[in-house]
């Protein structure tokens, strides 16, 4: 099974941003993939994708209040495989669910969507806390240290 690191993908990619200001949630989707495109982790059109997705199906992401992890079909532009954090100073709606907290998410196959980022972000996220700890963080040094603090391959197989 392909592995990925949910804090190491972080790190590598320089792909927590803290603290930002989005008008809307589409802002605040291109914005937590700006790191992953940048790396190449993904192309433009993946976060289209995302964007697409929201509109047809609404936000099927929401993960638990605060937090959303956007992702699409590896189809849409999906080139590798990794994560991004990206905290907002106020939070966007998706529908009705305020959020101020959003993994974006990629990649390749659906093997390392279910069996090893899913249950790390679940492992990470399954405390409220944690979600609003992130939210609080006013660095990514801050986000790195919270992350660190939690098991998060417990759930791996």
């Amino acid at each position: 099974m392909a592995q990925l690191d949910f804090l190491q993908s972080l790190i590598a990619n320089a792909s927590i941003v803290v603290q930002q200001t989005c008008k809307d949630w589409i802002a605040a989707v291109q914005l937590c993939f700006e790191p992953l495109i940048k790396n190449q982790i993904v192309k433009p059109s993946y976060v289209q994708g995302v964007i697409d997705n929201t509109n047809a199906h609404g936000p099927y992401y929401l993960i638990c209040p605060n937090l959303a992890m956007p992702h699409a079909d590896s189809k849409a532009g999906a080139l590798g495989d990794g994560f991004s954090l990206l905290t907002l100073k106020e939070p966007v709606y998706f529908d009705t669910h305020k959020v101020s907290v959003l993994i974006g998410f990629a990649a390749k196959n659906s093997e390392v969507h279910l069996e090893v980022a899913l249950p790390q972000i679940v492992a990470i996220f399954e405390n409220q806390e944690v979600v609003e700890k992130c939210a609080q963080a006013q660095s990514v040094d801050e986000i790195i240290q919270i992350i660190k603090a939690i098991d998060y391959f417990k759930y791996l197989k």
